[in-house]
């Protein structure tokens, strides 16, 4: 990810020289995540009950036309689990289940894009914003400790370990920028992705299973641009 970062961030320096008067920039986001569909879901089994969480990226974009230009983003995800409804869904599941305590670390992706950019001059400072990108996500369930009671049994404690997926992955996203300067931009971007991963998860005797899992969600975030070629106002 770093050695991306870096080699994304050299390409678009270079190319300044070719976008005179167009508004190439690199970035940083960060904000909230918030998950959707069934990845929010409470209901088992293809509930995800993930809950809103933090997304950050770095982006660029090199413009060929004065509204039109192509980039690349690197970012990640994190959404915490909803441990209560998990924990009251599978009692529900088990009737000789007495007692659940669950514990559980959050869900974490990793995306990689590239894509087309549009930038369109509004009133003032205010432009519209928006990309279509492709790329690759790569999901990872959280790992969690079950602390379970059941009836006549006593207490069994058991772990289930973290999976994760790379999947070709799709990003569209909207947004609106403000101009402070001519040298810096503050930006607020909304983008969804919907993914659907296989997950393999091995047992103590070597048995492998594949669960399907939505990763879906939408990310609100707040930015700050760096122009690359400053327009002189």
């Amino acid at each position: 990810m770093k050695r991306y970062c870096f080699t994304l961030l050299l390409l678009l320096v270079s190319l300044n020289i070719f976008s005179q008067d167009k508004p190439s920039f690199i970035g940083i986001n960060a904000g909230t995540s918030i998950p959707v569909g069934k990845f929010h879901g409470n209901e088992l089994p293809e509930g995800g009950f993930a809950q809103t969480g933090f997304n950050a990226s770095l982006e660029g974009a090199w413009f060929f036309k004065t509204w039109m230009g192509v980039g690349a983003s690197a970012g990640t995800s994190i959404q915490p689990v909803d441990v209560g409804s998990l924990g009251y869904e599978k009692m529900k599941e088990n009737p000789f289940l007495n007692a659940l305590i669950i514990r559980s670390d959050p869900y974490l992706s990793f995306s990689l894009y590239t894509g087309l950019y549009f930038n369109v001059p509004l009133a003032g400072k205010f432009s519209f914003t928006a990309k279509a990108a492709g790329g690759i996500l790569y999901a990872q369930t959280p790992y969690q400790l079950y602390k379970a009671e059941y009836e006549l049994i006593g207490k069994n404690w058991y772990e289930i370990s973290s999976a994760g997926d790379f999947e070709g992955s799709f990003v569209a996203g909207a947004g609106v920028s403000y101009d402070l300067n001519n040298y810096m931009a503050l930006a607020l971007n909304s983008e969804f992705t919907f993914n659907e991963c296989d997950f393999n998860f091995s047992s103590p005797d070597g048995t492998v299973r594949t669960d399907q899992q939505v990763i879906a969600f939408i990310n609100l975030n707040l930015g700050v641009i760096l122009k690359l070629n400053p327009l002189q106002q």
